[in-house]
């Protein structure tokens, strides 16, 4: 019984010397760097503590600001904005970083610039400058094809 209680005087102790470095202004958490095309997962709050925070998307780096904050990119071509703090390097070697905007998702809510409606998404265009959406058949000529490539919407073009 007495080695127990030694055990847990030194564990206190330790605890003790962590806390004030910490509050003390010694511990400097150490921020990764990342340069323009590395590859990282983009870090997300876990609904409970037993879940993974890293995500399975693989976003690359398309510009790092000098504020901390990285433009990341998807297959899909959207662009996010997230903080260094939040990504962790991906050191797969066989990552595809070929675009395809195909890929994109319209996410949901979102309403077309020109009738209000936010239904039929799997026939709605998002604008790749202002990312606002356009039903195919709201447009004027009415679109009856998907687009390859870039979009840019009637209000940006004018």
């Amino acid at each position: 019984m007495p080695a127990a209680f030694e055990n847990l005087a030194f564990a206190q102790h330790r605890d003790t010397l962590r806390y004030a470095t910490i509050r003390g202004g010694g511990y400097r958490p150490s921020i990764r760097r990342f340069h323009v095309g590395d590859y990282v997962y983009l870090q997300q709050t876990a609904p409970t503590t037993l879940d993974v925070t890293a995500g399975h998307t693989i976003l690359r780096v398309r510009e790092v600001l000098p504020s901390g904050v990285l433009l990341l990119e998807g297959r899909d071509d959207v662009v996010w904005k997230d903080h260094v703090c939040n990504c962790a390097p991906c050191h797969l070697p066989n990552v595809d970083g070929t675009m395809d905007p195909s890929l994109a998702i319209v996410r949901a809510g979102l309403r077309c610039m020109l009738c209000g409606s936010a239904g039929k998404a799997a026939r709605m265009l998002v604008c790749d400058r202002c990312s606002r959406g356009w039903h195919m058949l709201c447009l004027t000529p009415p679109i009856y094809v998907i687009p390859t490539g870039r979009w840019v919407c009637p209000r940006c073009t004018s």
